[in-house]
This record gives structure tokens, sequence and C-alpha cells, in this order.
């Protein structure tokens, strides 16, 4: 399996600017063969858009995530985004599309709030980390960041807050 890192510096709030850049390394990981396109947390919008939260967040099934879904044809692809729920909560999220298809959307369930990060005052928290299946990787799971703090393996996968 190839994976293609995509280590971009979004900017900040401009959601039409980070979707282009997007595309741009779409395009280029799928040149080199790339089963897997992961963007940073965020990728979208760019990490800290505190009170621009409701005005950059957008809906998993939105046409920004088609567009990229589209680009990526083949290759699958991990998209961090500021996701309103349909109940009009706002989650710092994570998606992985294949196929054309969005798989699974993960919300962040550990949100910091020490030092220069306040998550917790603009997000709303995930309620489970959860294993999925896959067309083409099998199993597997998606964190991010401080959720991976919190990853341990647990005795029972029922247990709180995993579902394996």
């Amino acid at each position: 399996m190839r994976v293609a890192m995509a280590q971009i510096a979004p900017v900040l709030a401009h959601r039409e600017r980070n979707l282009a850049l997007h595309l741009e390394q779409i395009e280029a990981a799928r040149r080199q063969g790339a089963d897997l396109v992961v963007f940073p947390e965020l990728s979208l919008t760019g990490y800290f858009v505190r009170d621009m939260v409701p005005d950059v967040a957008i809906r998993a099934a939105s046409p920004a995530i088609g567009r990229l879904m589209e680009a990526a044809g083949p290759t699958a692809l991990v998209v961090g985004f500021v996701e309103e729920s349909a109940q009009h909560r706002f989650y710092n999220s994570a998606l992985l599309a294949e196929e054309g298809r969005i798989v699974h959307v993960h919300r962040k369930v550990y949100l910091p709030t020490y030092g220069l990060f306040d998550e917790q005052r603009y997000f709303a928290a995930g309620e489970r980390i959860e294993a999925f299946d896959t067309a083409r990787f099998g199993r597997v799971g998606l964190l991010i960041c401080e959720d991976f703090w919190h990853f341990r393996r647990p005795r029972s996968c029922r247990r709180k807050r995993w579902i394996c």
C-alpha cells in the first residue's frame, strides 16, 4: 500500500483556497500511484479557527467533500474538516472516503484544553472511537491528534468509548 502524507499549510478559514490545495495534492499523489492520501487535522480550514467555526463548518455530504472524492477517483482519502451535524453542533472531524463514498466520519473525542488549546470552547466532543471496514484496507480506525494520546488497547473492545 502506498500512502501519501499531504503535509500542507492551510490558509486559516479560507475553504476555497484550501480546497484548491487539496485538489493539487490529490492529483500529485495519484500521479505517484498512491492508494491513500492523508491530510492533516482540520486541513480544509486550518487549525485555530476559534470563533469562525460556524462560518467554516460544512456537512460531510457537502459539495466540497464531493469534489475531493471525485478528484480522488480510485484513491482513498482522509480529510480533516469542521463538521456541522444535523443538530447544528460543530465537531473537529476527519473522514475516510474510498471509491467515491464516505466510509466513516470520526469526530474527535478528546478535545485539548491546555496551553494554547481551547477546543472544548468551540467544538462538541465525539462520542466514541470505533473500527470500521473498508473495501481496500480491511478493518481500520481513524483518530485525530489528542485521541492518540488516550489510545490504549482496551481489555474489552466494548468498554468506554470503544467499538471494535
